[in-house]
């Protein structure tokens, strides 16, 4: 398909008594904006900060580690979000921001079982960007009301994109769900990439073995 180049829109022409009717920002407001525009920067800072001593094997990092990667003060990262459990909020909503990819994709395979393998595809792809977090996460929860329930909406959002895949008789199936649930869910991916050192393409196999498993005998 052709690409289709828009023209952006230009701001309309003023005549001299509109632009010299139009006040230019005070000092205080300049400023007042360059504040906030450094508060923005420094909080992503932290946020990445965080985020790569996760994926680095960090699963709890501390508040000085986090502020000594970022290269700011404690007291900065403090200023800025009021505990830890704050700060991964903020990771969560990140991680949620990569999962809407997963809700949109449509499958295109022809039986409702070949679109139940075909979504492990995209659900490994999913779970090796979420894996590292969401061992952190596992690692906070009992000291985190959020993170706990934010764990629990995994889960359920899991539950819900399979059951979208089954006919109502299976879906109805309580063992086949809870067995389908299991093999494909992203504790069991972890299990097989970290626990058991298999590689992508190894792991999306011995899930498919399983659901192939769980299909035929249900």
């Amino acid at each position: 398909m052709k690409k289709i180049k828009i023209k952006p829109l230009e701001a309309p022409k003023m005549t001299a008594s509109e632009s010299g009717d139009r006040a230019s920002p005070t000092s205080g407001e300049a400023k007042a904006d360059g504040r906030a525009d450094r508060s923005r920067a420094t909080r992503k800072q932290i946020v990445q900060a965080l985020t790569a001593l996760v994926y680095e094997g960090h699963l709890a990092p501390t508040a000085q580690q986090v502020a000594k990667r970022a290269g700011i003060g404690l007291r900065t990262v403090f200023r800025h979000f009021e505990d830890m459990d704050s700060l991964y909020r903020e990771i969560s909503t990140n991680l949620d921001a990569l999962m809407q990819p997963v809700l949109l994709q449509r499958l295109s395979a022809p039986t409702w079982q070949e679109r139940l393998l075909e979504s492990i595809d995209h659900r490994a792809d999913l779970f090796d960007r979420m894996a590292a977090m969401h061992v952190a996460a596992q690692a906070h929860r009992h000291e985190s009301a959020y993170l706990a329930g934010n764990l629990m909406d995994v889960a359920r959002l899991q539950r819900e994109l399979l059951m979208r895949l089954l006919p109502p008789a299976q879906a109805k199936n309580a063992l086949l769900l809870d067995a389908l649930d299991v093999m494909m869910s992203i504790e069991a991916w972890i299990r097989l990439r970290r626990e058991q050192g298999l590689a992508s393409d190894q792991a999306r196999e011995v899930v498919r073995l399983g659901v192939r498993a769980l299909l035929g005998n249900a």
